[in-house]
């Protein structure tokens, strides 16, 4: 299921952009292969939506539970389609962002060894030798900046749409409402008057700073801003401390970084390769 996940969700950009790509010409055409895989991960999920409402929710407090016994404002449940539309959402958008953020992270990082051991240091004076608690996840700023400057440098999703409901004159442009607006992540967050040097990964420039929302908006911004961002920020700063304090790691020998686009995210070619050198006493 994973790999016809990440084959669907790789191929997703190019059919959604362009609907003349969708042509169905047999199951070994570039679409027929689309429709494969998007099919199979419907038929896992859908199974697993079939299968909980089958043993109940009772006791149960994951997502998938709560979202079966969600009823809208006439009283009614989801249908097997509405949960499985979320369903994606929560797979496609809930896991694979944040994977992706934690390997920019990581490929920023690895490249800096005074970052690298900043961000150790940060761990020590806090949390000594122990894991770090939740308590403790509040204290930990330059981490926090560290994954801050990597959403700046490398943001997942690279840009926002919103569709006007009025008119509105932009750049010395006149849009009519129900136009598409694209607010563009990634220009901005490389802009030199907003961010000197921004082709430069410096965590030292957000410590302790809260930029501004015109600057800086990797999950968005707005009403619909990503519902998920403060609890992906959250396990990126555990994942990143536990992996970064408790080992030396370092990217795999010959590893070219090299971004693509995959669905709407924009991610390492390869993932991010690394090699466990050893652990941290």
């Amino acid at each position: 299921m994973l790999r016809a996940l990440k084959l669907f969700e790789g191929a997703a950009a190019a059919f959604l952009a362009i609907p003349a790509l969708q042509v169905e010409l047999g199951g070994l055409t570039p679409w027929g292969r689309f429709v494969r895989h998007r099919r199979e991960v419907d038929g896992v999920l859908r199974a697993e939506i079939a299968r909980r409402r089958a043993d109940g929710t009772a006791g149960r407090t994951d997502v998938l539970s709560m979202l079966v016994e969600a009823r809208d404002e006439d009283g009614e449940p989801m249908t097997d389609q509405e949960l499985l539309d979320e369903m994606f959402a929560i797979v496609g958008a809930g896991h694979e962002t944040t994977a992706i953020s934690l390997s920019w992270a990581l490929y920023h990082v690895l490249g800096r060894s005074d970052v690298l051991e900043r961000v150790r240091a940060e761990h020590r004076s806090i949390a000594g030798d122990g894991p770090v608690e939740p308590e403790h996840l509040a204290k930990l700023e330059y981490l926090d900046a560290v994954i801050k400057e990597s959403a700046r440098l490398t943001p997942v999703a690279t840009q926002v749409l919103r569709r006007l409901k009025v008119p509105m004159r932009i750049g010395g442009w006149d849009l009519p409402a129900g136009v598409n607006v694209s607010a563009t992540i990634y220009a901005t967050h490389h802009r030199a008057d907003l961010w000197p040097e921004p082709e430069r990964f410096d965590p030292d420039r957000l410590v302790g700073m809260r930029p501004s929302p015109y600057s800086f908006f990797p999950f968005g911004r707005g009403e619909r801003r990503c519902l998920g961002a403060a609890f992906a920020s959250y396990e990126m700063k555990v994942v990143l401390d536990q992996v970064l304090s408790r080992a030396t790691l370092m990217v795999a020998s010959g590893y070219r970084m090299r971004p693509v686009l995959r669905a709407i995210t924009v991610a390492p070619s390869e993932g991010m390769p690394v090699v466990l050198d050893r652990r941290v006493a």
